[in-house]
């Protein structure tokens, strides 16, 4: 939750450089075209991974109620969009807080997945 907070608490101006940056070296690496659909896509991924994780952290330590660990972190990204509509050149916008919803959830999957797969590794986190 910090990381993303201080990701969101960063200008437009700096942000934007950060998946600059980001879209560059996919595209040395990749060698497809930079466009603005490509940075917008590179965007939008980095709001879903980084709350992928959250999902995680969340769903390991609310181990018994995936519920509650997805509800925490669907809750945090309407937080996190009201706070970047604070910080210049940023907005609040619903597609975000539903992409991040959507992270959350997958990374709550993944250690339910888990979970379901190993359940004798489980008993011992409980």
């Amino acid at each position: 939750m910090a990381f993303i907070f201080f990701q969101s608490s960063l200008s437009a101006d700096l942000s934007g450089a950060e998946s600059g940056f980001i879209m560059r070296f996919l595209v040395g690496i990749l060698g497809f075209e930079p466009t603005e659909n490509v940075h917008f896509m590179i965007r939008k991924l980095a709001h879903f991974t980084e709350y992928t994780f959250l999902g995680i952290s969340l769903a390991l330590l609310f181990h018994k109620s995936p519920l509650i660990a997805w509800s925490i972190g669907a809750a945090y990204s309407v937080t996190d969009e009201l706070h970047q509509s604070f910080v210049p050149g940023r907005s609040c916008e619903i597609r975000d807080m539903i992409i991040d919803s959507l992270g959350v959830l997958l990374g709550v999957l993944i250690i339910c997945l888990i979970r379901i797969l190993k359940p004798r590794e489980t008993e011992e986190w409980e």
